[in-house]
């Protein structure tokens, strides 16, 4: 007997990241998470409203690099944590805002579900 642990479920890829994001913002007590395109357009978030868009919007903006490599988001030691993945040769944004430990072991876990949600095929 397989016993299913997740409470929401839906086979629309959009609403699946966002109950999937959800999920993980708050086991690991993040303020917010979204997933933006590299145009900076918003792709799913945890939340509703226009903040998850004003992330998405700066997401790919914080991750450009300086002179010596660095990210602006790192060079300003921001709360916020940022990793770039690379779904079909597209590249998008993992967003996490929040404590900087909450924030790493969020990006960790939701990059793994975000790659498998996106992944499947559309309906």
């Amino acid at each position: 007997m397989h016993l299913e642990r997740r409470r929401k479920r839906s086979n629309y890829k959009a609403l699946a990241l966002q109950y999937y994001l959800a999920s993980v913002a708050r086991r690991h007590r993040v303020v917010a998470m979204v997933v933006a395109d590299n145009a900076g357009l918003l792709v799913a978030a945890s939340m509703q409203g226009p903040e998850s868009e004003e992330l998405a919007a700066v997401a790919p903006l914080l991750m450009r690099e300086d002179a010596s490599g660095q990210t602006i988001a790192d060079r300003h030691r921001l709360p916020i944590a940022i990793d770039p993945i690379d779904i079909d040769g597209s590249e998008l944004f993992i967003c996490a805002v929040g404590q900087e430990a909450g924030c790493a072991a969020g990006l960790d876990q939701a990059r793994g579900g975000v790659e498998r949600i996106l992944a499947v095929p559309a309906i």
